[in-house]
Formats: C-alpha cells, structure tokens, sequence
C-alpha cells in the first residue's frame, strides 16, 4: 500500500467545464500500461486520421466521473455530456456515423488546460444522442450528446497530447468533424 499524500488548499486559478473534446473508435486505440493517475507515454493508433474532433456549445460540456461498487468492487462511472447546436444534414451523417461506431475512448481538455484520457477499448465510452428542436422560435435547437461508460480505476491525466481544436475538415458544419473512415 502507498502511503497517503497530504490534500494541501489550492489557491491556484480554477476553470470548470470541457473546452476541447476527441474521441476515437475503442477498437482504432491502443493505449500503453500505466500505473497510477497520470498516462505518460502516447497512445497508438491503429489508422491516425480516423477520429473525430467535436465542436460544441460554449459553456455545453461537462465531465463526472462519481465512484461506485459492485459485485467486482469499486468502479468509476465517467460521462462526457454536451451539446452540439443546429439540426443539418450533415450533421446528422456524423450523429449516424457515431453511433455506427458506438464504442469510443475519448480525450478533453478542461478549463484548466488539463487533458485526460477517458475510457480504454476493453472498458469503453458509449455513445448516445438525442434531438431538441425546441417549441418557441426563441428555443435552440440541435443534440444533447453523452459519452458514458463504466472503468475499473479513474480517467488519468493524459499528459502526452491535447484534443485541443483541430483544423476544421471540409465535409462538415463548423459544428461538427469527423473523420470516421
């Protein structure tokens, strides 16, 4: 057993929410041994270009991650959640793709400039999402989206590569882009 880490107060600057977001199909990822809360050494990818990288609204995207146990013991619950405005054809096509996918292990950036590396391929990401198009000429609309899944040990800290915005692919909306193959 380690020994336990004083938990000192942190005055430092502290941003909430999700600021960049990339997920990968779980059977495109490799992801290396690691022991502890921070991942190192990069992950591999199986085909490079296939990912996407997901726009969304300002202040939409959240991260939790509670801790529960069940019959194999403590298991954490992560959930990326988020919205992505506009209903369009294209959009719709990445929504399809998506869920063509299902399974995905997923990297975001917080507020802070932290990165962490969410899901693995044998304990992955699910993807769901819904449509809202609103009542009222004032409602917005476009997809809640949620990435969930249930892990043995917490997101560790991906210290190797942010998911941070990345050239925006011509065959989507700025909302959305994807580049499944």
């Amino acid at each position: 057993m380690l020994p336990l880490l004083p938990l000192p107060p942190n005055e430092c600057f502290n941003t909430g929410g999700v600021r960049a977001l990339r997920v990968w199909p779980a059977s495109n990822v490799v992801i290396p041994f690691y022991a502890g809360s921070i991942l190192r050494t990069a992950i591999t990818l199986r085909d490079p270009l296939n990912y996407a990288d997901i726009w969304f609204l300002p202040d939409s995207a959240g991260f939790v991650e509670p801790e529960d146990t069940d019959a194999q013991g403590d298991v954490y619950k992560p959930s990326l959640t988020l919205e992505v405005p506009k209903d369009a054809p294209d959009l719709q096509e990445a929504i399809a793709r998506l869920r063509a996918v299902r399974h995905v292990v997923a990297a975001y950036e917080d507020g802070n400039g932290l990165t962490k590396l969410v899901g693995t391929p044998d304990h992955p990401l699910r993807f769901s999402a819904g449509l809202e198009t609103g009542k009222r000429p004032t409602d917005r609309n476009g997809y809640p989206l949620v990435f969930a899944g249930q892990t043995p040990q917490p997101a560790p800290f991906y210290l190797t590569q942010s998911p941070g915005p990345a050239p925006r692919r011509g065959a989507f909306s700025a909302g959305f882009s994807f580049g499944f193959h």
